[in-house]
């Protein structure tokens, strides 16, 4: 056979495996399941393991979607100049884009230079999804380039977008920056918004020099401005206007809105994370659960991330028992009334048999009034001195190595990390991970009580190598059996320096851990007894009937 012809059986045979290639390949992308549907912002619920809510996390500002015909038209053309320029002149499948995303998969990616269909979809994806990925990334900028218009994938970006001062979407960051509805803002305005794109903390924020302290966050806006005039989205005029504006011109005072310092109160007594841009409302406030929520709130965004937690309407089961959480508090607080003189507060912590928290109380002594605040943060105490004689044999397990043990541990972590550190000692010398959230969805978990003896979570074991020191503290605890019958054994101490007392122990079910702190002068205090009594008086009504 000529070699002509041989060459010419080849090429037809390439196109023809091209053209199944593109046909498979539309094919697949036609099957693909639908873009996530969360154009919407929800807050998230966080419940106690019986399914009861605690508390809630969601955006500082009331949030609403808006179609792109209900923005100021200079909102829509800053949002796309910041972000891509020509993202609405092209449509379905951009070879362009993709040929850059294919190249990333072997490079390092440049966050900065993400279009909106990326920065779309890793909002309303968790990282522990899977889609973080720069390859699943891909796949899911292909499914939604073919089910989507670019202004359908805009007017979702759009409306949930972090603004800054707690406001996700536009409709939200017109409120709360210039009080106003999102239609209604001027070019200025708008560019200003869209520059936050990137710098959600605008004018709050002091970034510039004493002279001129919104000078970056002038920048930003003007470089939206000169964009949006280089694409033919304003005129000479119009730009020249925008610039000479005072970058505070009309912006709303953060006050008006209680959200102008990081951890500030608010008037329905919630607390809000300005760094986050979440807010934290309990739904039960009498039961002192604000550490334990704290600790939720952290592990949640570790998970899922902030954006995730506060805008996805997650469904968070957490670990904590609020009957028995309300029963801490009122031993806690009995504790503390009849001790108000030398006693300046106390920390509880009850983990159970699978290393879920179960309780977790953190309260400062009695006020001026009369009243314990359990909601109260305490000092730091040095782990060391909590433990006592046991410091050298769980130091390690508690904080992985002696350097960092010995330091200070804030706000009730440290009895937690002992209540963790002997139930090692329980288990005979085996790690269960702490955790306080369990499991999280889309849907409201079942209201029904899961039975005390079954593990509902499966645990995480890690078995811990130094047997022989973990059989010398356990012959050196006591023993002491509850007002229910139930026997235990506990180990109790005190700091010479600090006065502060301290008992962990356990029984079959439940490990514990108590810590009361003095006031000075503590000389003369004995509180060893005191948190023996703590210790009892939380976790004896857990416990079965023998």
């Amino acid at each position: 056979m000529p070699a002509r012809q041989r060459w010419a059986r080849w090429f037809l045979w390439l196109v023809l495996a091209l053209a199944i290639a593109v046909g498979a390949g539309s094919r697949l992308l036609d099957s693909l399941p639908p873009p996530p549907q969360h154009a919407s912002v929800a807050p998230s619920v966080l419940y106690d393991r019986y399914g009861t809510p605690i508390a809630e996390i969601g955006p500082s500002v009331p949030h609403a979607s808006l179609g792109l015909e209900d923005m100021a038209p200079a909102l829509v053309d800053a949002l796309v100049a910041v972000l891509d320029p020509s993202f609405l002149e092209r449509d379905g499948v951009d070879a362009g884009v993709y040929t850059a995303a294919l190249g990333r998969l072997w490079g390092e990616p440049d966050p900065a230079r993400d279009g909106i269909m990326r920065r779309y979809l890793k909002t309303v994806h968790d990282p522990h999804d899977g889609a973080a990925s720069e390859a699943r990334l891909l796949l899911a900028e292909l499914r939604l380039g073919r089910q989507l218009s670019r202004p359908e994938i805009l007017e979702r970006f759009a409306n949930i977008v972090y603004l800054g001062r707690g406001a996700y979407g536009v409709h939200a960051a017109a409120s709360a920056w210039y009080g106003i509805p999102a239609s209604d803002l001027t070019v200025t305005q708008a560019a200003y918004i869209a520059s936050l794109v990137d710098a959600p903390w605008g004018v709050d924020a002091v970034s510039g020099p004493a002279g001129d302290r919104y000078r970056s966050s002038r920048e930003n806006r003007d470089r939206v401005l000169v964009t949006m005039y280089e694409h033919g989205m304003l005129t000479s005029d119009e730009l020249a206007t925008g610039r000479s504006q005072p970058v505070p011109a009309g912006v709303r005072p953060a006050a008006a809105l209680g959200v102008g310092t990081a951890g500030g109160g608010t008037p329905d007594g919630g607390v809000l994370d300005a760094a986050a841009a979440g807010f934290v409302r309990m739904l039960i406030t009498e039961a002192g659960l604000t550490a334990a929520v704290g600790q939720a709130y952290v592990e949640l965004v570790g998970r899922y991330g902030i954006h995730r937690v506060v805008t996805g309407g997650l469904h968070v089961t957490t670990s904590v028992d609020v009957p028995a959480q309300r029963a801490a508090v009122q031993a806690v607080r009995a504790q503390l009334d009849s001790a108000a003189g030398p006693v300046a507060g106390a920390d509880v912590a009850v983990l159970d048999r699978s290393g879920d928290l179960r309780v977790l109380v953190n309260a400062a002594g009695a006020t001026a009034a009369g009243a314990v605040d359990v909601e109260a943060a305490l000092r730091p105490r040095p782990l060391g001195d909590l433990l006592g004689p046991a410091a050298d044999v769980v130091g390690a397990w508690i904080a992985g190595d002696d350097e960092t043990f010995t330091g200070g541990v804030p706000f009730a972590g440290d009895v937690t990390q002992v209540a963790e550190a002997f139930g090692i000692v329980a288990t005979g010398g085996e790690r269960r991970t702490l955790r306080i959230v369990l499991e999280a969805g889309d849907t409201p978990p079942s209201r029904s009580l899961p039975d005390r003896d079954t593990d509902r979570w499966p645990m995480q074991r890690t078995p811990v190598t130094a047997a022989t020191s973990i059989t010398e503290l356990r012959a050196g605890m006591d023993s002491l059996t509850l007002p229910s019958g139930v026997p235990a054994l506990g180990r109790a101490g005190a700091s010479a320096g600090t006065g502060d007392a301290w008992f962990a122990g356990w029984t079959t079910h439940y490990t514990a851990a108590v810590r009361i702190t003095a006031r000075p002068p503590t000389a003369e205090i004995d509180l060893a007894p005191a948190a023996g009594e703590l210790f009892v008086a939380v976790l004896d009504p857990l416990q079965h009937p023998p």
